[in-house]
């Protein structure tokens, strides 16, 4: 199960509508495993087929507290009820988030990875997340629901320097060296290994760098103005002949 590469804007499959799912075989069930692989390396809540360059209706879900990934495909939302404004990010714009408006309820149905027919009435994250992912499948992007004269923030603009890049997971796995399969193993025979998976494992550099150009070039993200450079010395002075009391030439005497 590898982790496939993460598409992300402009690239112009992020635009296409993806191909409704005709039989859950193998070939689907391995895309589905790579990208619960890719979400999980990508610490993210969602991943469209299309976000991993398929055009198939697959999506893949795992929900904060949840053990287990979720499978749905050829999803689809039946009703909504509300309205509500949330903060969203979206693994195709990493490092970025936004304020969109979504649905308060959600029904919708789907196939799981046995073609077996699932259907739920949801809210909060679960009912965002369908919203988010089926709009994927559908070619529909969340700056697409940005709210009137909003733009992309920066996301994590706080993040402590010391911890991990939000694209850069650390990972623990526990090795049990026991001979015994049945019997709970002691510490000693527990190893520890720790691992980072690396931003470059999900995201090209070059296309992750014409998304920040492309990005500010269609007006999504404005550079904040730079700061003026006061290199002069303010006084406080009654003199109309000073330019709000700036010393032009420090030598200068009145």
């Amino acid at each position: 199960m590898p982790i496939r590469r993460i598409r992300v804007f402009p690239d112009p499959i992020l635009r296409k509508k993806c191909r409704v799912v005709r039989r859950v075989d193998d070939k689907v069930t391995d895309l589905a495993n790579d990208m619960i692989e890719t979400l999980d390396a990508a610490g993210g809540v969602g991943l469209a087929a299309n976000q991993v360059g398929a055009l198939q209706r697959v999506v893949i879900l795992h929900l904060p507290g949840d053990e287990d990934s979720i499978v749905l495909i050829n999803p689809e939302i039946r009703d909504t009820e509300g309205e509500r404004e949330v903060i969203e990010g979206c693994l195709s714009f990493p490092g970025f988030e936004g304020m969109v408006k979504r649905s308060v309820t959600v029904k919708a149905r789907w196939l799981d990875e046995n073609g077996s027919k699932m259907k739920i009435t949801t809210e909060d994250l679960f009912a965002q997340a369908l919203e988010h992912e089926i709009d994927h499948l559908n070619g529909i992007l969340y700056i697409d629901h940005l709210l009137e004269h909003e733009k992309l923030a920066t996301a994590g603009s706080y993040v402590d320097p010391e911890e991990p890049h939000m694209h850069d997971v650390e990972v623990e796995l526990h090795a049990d060296h026991s001979d015994d399969d049945d019997a709970e193993p002691e510490e000693s025979d527990i190893e520890v290994v720790h691992t980072t998976i690396k931003f470059s494992d999900l995201y090209s550099e070059d296309s992750v760098d014409k998304m920040h150009y492309d990005l500010r070039k269609t007006g999504y993200v404005i550079d904040p103005p730079k700061p003026t450079d006061q290199t002069h010395d303010h006084v406080e002075s009654d003199d109309p002949h000073l330019d709000g009391g700036v010393i032009l030439d420090p030598d200068h005497s009145h």
